[in-house]
């Protein structure tokens, strides 16, 4: 298999002519002030954490599919930490969907924001560009940059707070609050999908107030991982 990707948790191989396998790794993101899922950096490893992260993402997966929200998700090879997913015409963008203000929503907004503040469903967009820090972009940027058109930021707006939403009453349902989601979308077959993994990783989750890691989280949703 070729790779073509080698990112901070996951390594990504084209395994056929129209689908990927994605590896997961055990480092974790994170900032000056410890472990952050909105971490730019690789701030150390956590034993385990990869297979954590993948069955995380097929109960997550198979969720958003039992409510009919489209993802690129086929199969998951856990003895590997491998994930195959179909292969999808990649935006470049990044949606965090923010329920409530935290990480570095505060660390931009803290003179006009408290933590902890309701945001309701707010949908944030980011270039993913490490070297220029992940920068917001605005919906008439993407469009101009041929990214996306307005009509299709609007329906990829629409498709991550579905999906937010549905992990949102699940989580809810098992104790859990998720503070913010981030996604990545891609276009399979001309539908936007929901693409990359859906795990800690990329969530924020607290259980009476206190941070929920990727152990907790996979004991609250490995029941439905087969």
């Amino acid at each position: 298999m070729t790779l073509i990707h080698d990112g901070k948790t996951k390594s990504v191989y084209v395994y056929d002519d129209k689908h990927l396998k994605m590896v997961f790794k055990d480092d974790v993101t994170g900032t000056e002030e410890g472990i952050d899922p909105g971490g730019n950096a690789v701030v150390g490893s956590i034993e385990g954490k990869g297979l954590a992260a993948l069955r995380q993402s097929v109960y997550f997966f198979n969720l958003l599919a039992e409510h009919d929200v489209p993802t690129h998700f086929v199969s998951a090879d856990l003895e590997n930490r491998a994930l195959i997913a179909k292969q999808a015409k990649w935006t470049g963008l990044e949606f965090i969907v923010r329920f409530k203000a935290y990480g570095s929503f505060v660390r931009r907004y803290g003179k006009y924001v408290e933590q902890g503040a309701d945001l309701g469903g707010l949908v944030e967009i980011t270039l993913k560009d490490d070297e220029r820090g992940d920068p917001l972009i605005v919906d008439e940027a993407i469009a101009a940059l041929g990214l996306l058109s307005l009509d299709e930021v609007k329906e990829a707006k629409a498709l991550v707070r579905r999906a937010a939403e549905v992990i949102r009453r699940d989580l809810e349902e098992k104790g859990l609050e998720l503070l913010d989601i981030k996604f990545e979308c891609g276009v399979v077959d001309d539908q936007l999908v929901i693409i990359d993994d859906i795990s800690t990783d990329n969530m924020r989750v607290i259980r009476d107030g206190e941070p929920v890691g990727p152990q907790e989280l996979l004991e609250a949703t490995a029941g439905k991982v087969e």
